[in-house]
C-alpha cells in the first residue's frame, strides 16, 4: 500500500490553478523573519562521592539538567506570562509551514451528530491560522486514510480561496468505517516526503490529529500502528487531540511521544475549536529549525541516558554516534540529537553519565562531558551558546557531595509523581480503592511539591483532599473514565521548576531512589 501512495504522489504532486504545492517553491516573503537567540544551560552538582571499593560494577553516576531556550530579540522571556514573538530581523530566513490535518472520519463520529460536527468546525478554524503561504492538506481517518483536500495526494497554499475549497471539501466528506490511525500517519508521512526541513527551503513539517476512538484490531493491530508511528519518526511532528472518553491513552501517548507532540483530551466540545486553532498556531510559531545537540564525552565516560524532561518526558535516541575517538583512545563517544522545530520556549533534559573513578583525581575539577548546540546552515540566522561543560569532583566530604541539585530533584521528583499515579490507576482498575487512595494522596503532595497546578486540577476531579499538606485524599464515589485518562495524559506533562521570591531554585531532595548527583 505505501509502494502504491508513494507512486500517487510521484504523479500528482505538481503545481496547478487551485494552489497545489510547487515541491520547494519559496514562500511568500522568504528571507526575513526573526532572528533567533539559543540558550544553554547546565544545571547539576558537580561533587561525586569517592567510591567505596574501586573498580565496584557499580559505576558512580552524574545527573545533570541540560536546559534549551529560545527566545527573540525584544520578546519576553521563554515561557513567561504574556511571552510574544520578537520584531522580525531584516534577512533571516524563515522556513515555511506545512501542516497536515487528519480528522477522525470513523463511523463512530456521528455518535453523537454534534461530535462531528465540532471537528469539522474546529479544522476550519485550524487552517483560519495557517499563515498565507503555508502548505496544507485535510486528510480524513477512518480503516484507511483518505484526501479531503487537495482531492489527490498533494498540497495545497493557503490562501482565502484554497482555504474556502478545503472547507467545502470537509463539509462534503461523508464519514464511515473502523479506526486505523497509523494509516493516518503514514499518508502524512507521504505528503512530507519531499520537503526539506532545513536549507533556503526549508519546512516545519507538522500534522494534528484528532480522534474519538481507539485503533480497531480488524484494521491495525498495536503492532502496526507502532511499526508506522516508527517509521514517522523524524518525518515530522505531531500533535494528538482525544475527544469523547473512547480512545486508548497508550495509543496516543505513543503517537504523541514518538512524534514529538502534546496531547490535549477535550471533553468540553464547545472548548475544540480553541484547542486545534492554538495547537495550530504555535506549530506556526515553531520556525527555529536545523538544531542539534551534540554531547561530546571524554575518555572513559560512559553515557547511561539522556531524555527529553520538559515540556514533555521522552526518551531519545541519537541520530548519529561518533565512536572515532573511543577507537583510536583520544576520546569518549559522541552523540548528536537533532531537535524538533522552536519557537518561544524551553526545553530541558535529563542526562545521567558513568564516570570513571582514578585515585590520583581526587579533589580535581574534571569534564566529563560538553554540551554544544549546532545548528548547521542555519547557525548564520541565529545567536547560537558556547558549548558547557558537564563537571565533576571526587571528595570524600559529605557536605558536598549529599547536596542536591534541584532541577535534577525537581525532574525526578516530576517522574515519580507519573509513577505514582500510574500505579494508582492500576490499583483503581482492580477494584483496590484503598491502595488507590493513598498512592493518589501522596501524588496530591508531590504535584503541589513540584508546583504541577494542572495536575492538581485533574486530581480533584477523582478525589476529595482532606489535607492538604500531608496528602490525605479521599475517592470520589464516581469517578468517569474521562477524568482518569485525562489525567494520565496530564502526568506526562511536566512543569519548569519553580523559583522562590529571591529568585533561588527550591532545595530539592531525592525522589523516586534516584540520587541528584551521586552513587544510585
Amino acid at each position: 500500500m505505501a509502494g502504491q501512495e508513494d507512486q500517487e504522489l510521484d504523479q500528482e504532486q505538481h503545481a496547478d490553478p487551485a494552489g497545489r504545492l510547487t515541491t520547494g517553491a519559496a514562500p511568500p516573503g522568504a528571507g526575513t523573519g526573526p532572528r533567533a537567540r539559543v540558550g544553554l544551560e547546565v544545571s547539576q552538582v558537580v561533587e561525586l562521592p569517592r567510591p567505596r571499593f574501586p573498580g565496584s560494577a557499580e559505576p558512580a553516576r552524574m545527573y545533570a539538567v541540560l536546559t534549551v531556550t529560545v527566545r527573540r530579540p525584544g520578546a519576553a522571556p521563554p515561557d513567561a506570562p504574556g511571552a510574544a514573538e520578537g520584531d522580525p530581523a531584516p534577512g533571516a530566513h524563515r522556513p515555511r509551514l506545512a501542516e497536515v490535518l487528519l480528522i477522525d472520519h470513523s463511523s463512530s463520529m456521528v455518535i453523537p451528530p454534534s461530535r462531528l460536527a465540532a471537528a469539522r468546525a474546529a479544522a476550519v478554524g485550524a487552517l483560519a491560522k495557517l499563515p498565507d503561504g503555508a502548505l496544507f492538506a485535510l486528510v480524513a481517518g477512518g480503516d484507511k486514510a483518505a484526501m479531503i483536500y487537495p482531492r489527490r495526494p498533494g498540497l495545497a497554499v493557503a490562501h482565502a480561496e484554497s482555504r474556502a475549497a478545503a472547507e467545502a471539501a470537509l463539509y462534503d466528506c461523508t464519514p464511515g468505517g473502523g479506526t486505523a490511525m497509523g494509516t493516518w500517519l503514514e499518508r502524512a508521512r507521504l505528503l512530507f516526503r519531499d520537503l526539506p526541513a532545513a536549507g533556503p527551503t526549508g519546512h516545519v513539517r507538522h500534522a494534528l490529529l484528532l480522534t474519538d476512538g481507539k485503533n480497531e484490531s480488524g484494521y491495525e493491530s498495536r503492532a502496526e500502528l507502532r511499526e508506522r508511528v516508527e517509521r514517522c519518526a523524524g518525518a515530522f511532528d505531531c500533535d494528538v487531540v482525544g475527544i469523547g472518553d473512547a480512545w486508548e491513552t497508550e495509543e496516543l501517548l505513543l503517537i504523541a511521544g514518538a512524534l514529538g507532540g502534546r496531547i490535549r483530551a477535550v471533553e468540553d466540545l464547545t472548548r475544540l475549536p480553541g484547542e486545534l486553532a492554538a495547537l495550530t498556531g504555535r506549530a506556526a510559531e515553531r520556525d527555529v529549525t536545523g538544531l542539534r545537540l551534540r554531547l561530546h564525552h571524554r575518555a572513559g565516560v560512559r553515557p547511561l541516558s539522556f531524555e527529553q524532561v520538559h515540556p514533555t518526558r521522552t526518551a531519545l535516541t541519537p541520530a548519529h554516534v561518533d565512536l572515532t575517538g573511543v577507537g583510536t583512545g583520544a576520546g569518549g563517544p559522541v552523540e548528536e540529537y537533532g531537535l524538533s522545530p522552536c519557537g518561544e520556549e524551553t526545553r530541558a533534559y535529563l542526562l545521567c553519565v558513568a564516570a570513571p573513578y582514578d585515585p590520583a583525581q581526587l579533589g580535581k575539577e574534571l569534564l566529563l562531558t560538553e554540551v554544544e548546540i549546532d545548528a548547521g546552515d542555519q547557525a548564520r540566522d541565529l545567536d547560537l551558546p558556547a558549548p558547557q561543560p558537564v563537571l565533576m569532583r571526587w571528595t570524600d566530604d559529605a557536605d558536598l557531595y549529599s547536596r542536591l541539585d534541584p532541577q535534577v530533584a525537581h525532574y525526578q521528583h516530576e517522574e515519580e509523581l507519573h509513577r505514582t499515579f500510574e500505579r494508582a490507576c492500576a490499583e483503581l482498575k482492580r477494584g483496590a480503592r484503598e491502595t488507590a487512595e493513598t498512592l493518589l494522596g501522596t501524588a496530591w503532595r508531590l504535584a503541589g511539591e513540584t508546583g504541577d497546578t494542572a495536575m492538581r486540577d485533574h486530581l480533584r476531579r477523582l478525589v476529595r483532599v482532606a489535607d492538604t499538606e500531608r496528602g490525605t485524599v479521599r475517592l470520589l464515589d464516581h469517578i468517569a473514565r474521562f477524568d482518569v485518562e485525562a489525567a494520565r495524559i496530564q502526568s506526562s506533562m511536566t512543569v519548569l521548576p519553580g523559583r522562590l521570591p529571591s529568585g533561588r531554585l527550591p532545595r530539592g531532595r531525592p525522589a523516586g531512589g534516584r540520587p541528584a548527583g551521586g552513587r544510585r
